[in-house]
């Protein structure tokens, strides 16, 4: 049967997710007719173009939001009248514009361009001495920021790369997010479901046009994220309602980690099939057409109860897998955002990245936070530096861009050392960055190694960035040896980005200052780049979950849920107050990654709250 893989709202606009050019490589290797659109991307351009801001500005003037949105609305014609150049600028398509919209005055000042100015005017800097080009692609991003909160004041459900987050973070029964599909909803989407006003939104729409372009049989939409459910949900509702024959199946990060318990029957109004873990043969199966007794890994409603079936076929080796490919993606669409100034942080929303996948699962996988209970880290199975050169190679001649984004849970030094050779023999000019851990087996060799082969950039998990809780959830590394790894990194031209977590068990305010102290020292030396704190979640897959004696924490009792289930309350004691403590972290880190508040104490920033 003919399979249309889809990526739902709302994601990043800059470059294509990387499960549907890999879903849709592996049907076709299968022999499987398979076709893919983004209609997260497709959501966002109809947002920003001018006929959606034009709607846009007539759904806010009509709406109860009228009186908050006024000054956005005073200014619409303006936001409407430039709103095509900027995307086009984005897109890299007119960069001739660059010269205009670099200039104060070209775009309308909403609440996030005016607050740009206003810094740039109190710290006296030309936006950190950004080029033309540059100054003109954060200004441009800060007015679609402007135009997103906007967006919000009509349906509060929406934020710029991602839609009812909050809705789908716990959810242990289906009720609360079924009654939000029923409503009528808004521009960006509204119900298709019984009881629902009949309209359709912007959403329905584009699913619509896929659907009839496609007259496909079997439709696949990845959920990655919580900020994914809603809108793949809404678009699985508007299939079920016009063309009921066609079968829907759902998978990705979002379902493998917060589904493993699913009993509700509810959601198979909308879905006929959920997945678990790597989507490739679960998919291939339900593809083929066969008998529910060769499923693998896949949740099914029989007789009004959820059935799981799971013929225990194995999953294909990692290195056999073909090359993503990109057809489908209108690959000239997508445009970057350089909202926050600071390079690094600068890699996620910026740039034509290839996504690859060096090696299923994680080479570590022994942090007791991690859910290492489940395949995507409990697996671990590298491909070959030959085989991923070939995809490389692949992927450069089928998109014309030859930026990766190595999307591993951790880049291994051994494969990543092969890697390198084998790269730096093909003489391929490429550019990547990716995840790893700040262990010593980075030796600086090795570091000079990826840097002469292309790296520009890694990132990794200091996590409490305390030696004494980082024995206690058995992260591998010390905090010295990865301020080695990190200035050796530096050293060779390769920036730094940590992430960070506060609120872990037993983790004391002393502690924590300390942790952020050390990451002022490494930041103001120029070794670490850019950093980000977490609070802790306690997953239900963990270590810690598991043992939770051992990090002297309490878990209530297990409530009965019947939808999603991973993250998990729980009673510790703490001397602080994680609320205050991490506003305290991201005001540091905001000043930081500006280049500001470097000789101020890290108990300063507490004190100011």
């Amino acid at each position: 049967m003919k399979t249309l893989v889809l990526t739902p709202p709302l994601l990043q606009p800059n470059t294509p997710y990387a499960a549907t050019p890999l879903l849709t490589a592996s049907l076709r290797a299968s022999g499987q007719d398979a076709v893919q659109a983004d209609l997260s991307l497709s959501l966002l351009l109809k947002l920003f173009s001018h006929g959606g801001l034009t709607e846009l500005c007539q759904a806010l003037g009509q709406s109860p939001a009228a009186g908050e949105a006024a000054s956005f609305l005073a200014a619409g014609g303006d936001y409407i009248a430039v709103i095509d150049k900027v995307i086009a600028f984005l897109q890299d398509r007119n960069p001739s514009a660059a010269s205009r919209l670099a200039r104060r005055g070209a775009l309308p000042e909403g609440p996030n361009l005016a607050r740009a100015y206003r810094q740039e005017a109190q710290l006296k800097w030309n936006f950190r001495g950004l080029d033309r080009d540059d100054r003109a692609r954060h200004l441009c991003s800060l007015f679609l920021d402007d135009i997103a909160e906007a967006a919000a004041l009509l349906d509060p459900q929406f934020e710029f790369s991602r839609y009812a987050a909050k809705l789908a973070a716990s959810l242990p029964d289906f009720n609360n997010l079924r009654q939000y599909l029923t409503r009528s909803g808004s521009l960006f989407s509204r119900c298709a479901l019984p009881g629902g006003d009949g309209r359709t939104g912007w959403l329905e729409t584009l699913t619509d046009e896929q659907v009839d372009t496609h007259r496909p049989q079997l439709v696949a939409i990845t959920v990655p994220f919580p900020g994914c459910l809603a809108g793949a949900l809404r678009i699985a509702c508007r299939i079920k309602q016009t063309h009921p024959e066609i079968r829907i199946a759902l998978g990705g990060g979002y379902i493998n980690t917060e589904l493993r318990e699913l009993t509700d029957p509810a959601i198979f109004d909308m879905v006929d099939y959920i997945t678990l873990d790597s989507g490739m043969l679960p998919l291939r199966r339900l593809a083929e057409g066969v008998a529910p007794v060769h499923f693998v890994r896949t949740f099914v409603r029989e007789n009004g109860i959820v059935r799981f079936h799971d013929s225990g076929e194995p999953d294909p080796p990692h290195d056999s897998l073909p090359p993503p490919v990109y057809d489908g993606l209108p690959l000239d669409r997508y445009f970057g955002l350089f909202e926050m100034l600071n390079p690094v942080t600068r890699l996620w929303s910026d740039g034509r990245w290839n996504k690859l996948v060096l090696a299923h699962g994680c080479c570590w996988r022994r942090c007791a936070f991690c859910d290492t209970s489940l395949d995507y880290i409990r697996r671990y199975d590298p491909a070959s530096p030959g085989t991923i050169c070939n995809w490389m190679e692949t992927v450069i001649t089928a998109t014309g861009f030859n930026g990766f984004h190595f999307v591993d849970e951790a880049l291994p030094p051994a494969l990543l050392d092969g890697l390198c050779d084998e790269i730096l023999r093909r003489r391929l000019t490429v550019e990547w960055w990716g995840n790893l851990r700040f262990e010593t087996r980075f030796s600086k060799p090795l570091i000079r190694k990826m840097a002469a082969a292309g790296c520009i950039a890694v990132t990794g998990g200091l996590e409490t960035c305390c030696d004494r809780t980082l024995r206690l959830m058995n992260k591998g590394i010390t905090v010295a040896g990865a301020g080695t790894v990190c200035a050796d990194l530096a050293e060779a031209g390769i920036m730094t980005h940590a992430y960070l977590m506060y609120g872990f068990p037993t983790q004391t305010l002393a502690e924590t200052l300390a942790g952020l102290e050390t990451v002022r020292q490494w930041m103001d030396a120029g070794i670490l780049h850019s950093a980000y704190w977490h609070r802790f979640a306690l997953t239900a897959h963990s270590e810690i979950a598991r043992q939770p004696e051992r990090f002297d924490i309490r878990l209530p009792p297990t409530q009965a849920g019947t939808f999603a289930r991973n993250e998990i309350p729980f009673d510790g004691l703490f001397d602080h107050d994680l609320d205050a403590i991490g506003e305290a972290l991201r005001k540091a880190m905001y000043n930081y990654q500006l280049g500001t508040g470097f000789d101020r104490a890290a108990s300063d920033w507490l004190i100011e709250r």
